[in-house]
């Protein structure tokens, strides 16, 4: 089959009054089964996501500040009905005396940055307990393989090579410790944006994820995995019984998205998660390494996400993001397992704006975090 990317132009049902933005969208076209890309953490390779759509964009404007109620106009997105939401929260590193710089600086993140975030998750989601697993930075122009490839000594031994040799202990802390810092080291660089439709977990992925990802990880799921596996053993269903049964509690994986300057190209785009039918997602392996085992650099793979394009899908972004507007996007949430394809999860992707292809790189940080009921 050939993997020529065509453009076609999705035009919306009705006028509207608002200002209209349009952004190119790559999904897997109808009939082809991707193939899994080799490298860590990487989605398929760009020539798979020959189906590109250019969409008409629902601007989220005016995000609210966290704390606030959610109006109802059509741009207010919210985590329990669209799977993902936009909220205003200031954050002390964006003032003085910290500068964009700061951003670099891992320690000042798990000082400030973190705690904060962390804060801002519970009081959005009601959850008791939240865990933050990685702190990943963009700040590179797209490429088909990025820093992510190599994270922690994994990958090509050239790459390996090229990155130094040994590394330090605060270098090795950064790429084996809790939580991981992915995209901060100065010989690889930030990672790139992720221009390809996608969610980055499956059901079967996300649980996956609290057992392979990280030990810390792991044990900080040990209730969820010791409910899980008891119904596995009993032959029921995850999907049908987790919730239900109330052995272990609610959990949920969120990526908290902000920018480090103004976005003015490759935002990021989110789908409405009640605009997708069942046959639009399209099930991947991700290559993904084990992490935080010093010497040790075997992976496993994990389930994701790809998507086909279908009539009616609605996307969100926020126009020219600021640094203090925050996207907090749904990955899975076992209260919703049952009722919906993803889990909760929120198909989304780094969006081409027409025109904008000569501005400066965006630079972004996604925290992840597991949150516990």
């Amino acid at each position: 089959m050939s993997k020529t990317a065509t453009v076609t132009t999705t035009v919306p049902s009705s006028a509207t009054s608002e200002p209209q933005y349009y952004g190119k969208l790559r999904y897997i076209p109808q009939g082809q089964k991707p193939t899994p890309s080799p490298h860590n953490f990487h989605l398929p390779a760009i020539a798979e996501f020959g189906d590109v759509r250019l969409q008409p964009l629902i601007d989220m404007r005016p995000v609210p500040t966290v704390g606030e109620l959610p109006t109802a106009q059509e741009g207010t997105a919210q985590l329990s009905t669209h799977g993902f939401t936009a909220v205003r929260h200031p954050m002390t590193m964006n003032s003085a005396p910290y500068t964009r710089a700061s951003w670099n600086d891992p320690k000042l993140l798990k000082e400030l940055y973190v705690p904060e975030t962390e804060e801002m998750v519970k009081q959005i989601t009601g959850a008791k307990t939240v865990i933050t697993e990685a702190l990943l930075l963009r700040s590179a122009v797209w490429s088909e393989e990025d820093a992510l490839a190599t994270h922690a000594g994994h990958g090509h031994k050239e790459a390996s090579k090229a990155d130094g040799g040994e590394k330090t202990p605060e270098e090795a802390q950064l790429e084996l410790g809790f939580p991981q810092f992915i995209g901060f080291s100065p010989k690889q660089g930030g990672a790139s944006p992720a221009p390809k439709v996608h969610l980055d977990y499956a059901p079967n992925g996300a649980r996956m994820h609290l057992r392979k990802y990280h030990p810390t990880m792991t044990a900080a799921a040990k209730g969820i995995i010791a409910a899980e596996d008891k119904l596995l053993a009993e032959g029921k269903s995850l999907r049908e019984e987790y919730a239900a049964s109330k052995l272990g509690p609610r959990w949920a994986l969120y990526s908290i998205w902000r920018p480090l300057k103004r976005v003015h190209r490759d935002p990021l785009a989110l789908g409405d998660a009640r605009t997708f039918l069942e046959e639009d997602y399209v099930p991947v392996i991700v290559k993904t390494p084990n992490l935080g085992i010093p010497g040790e650099t075997s992976t496993h793979d994990t389930e994701s996400y790809l998507a086909h394009w279908s009539v009616g899908q609605k996307w969100y972004f926020i126009s020219k993001q600021e640094p203090e507007e925050a996207l907090v996007v749904g990955l899975f949430d076992s209260d919703r397992d049952k009722d919906t394809v993803a889990a909760g999860g929120t198909l989304h992707s780094s969006v081409d704006l027409p025109g904008t292809e000569n501005e400066e790189p965006r630079e972004s940080i996604e925290l992840r975090c597991l949150a516990i009921w």
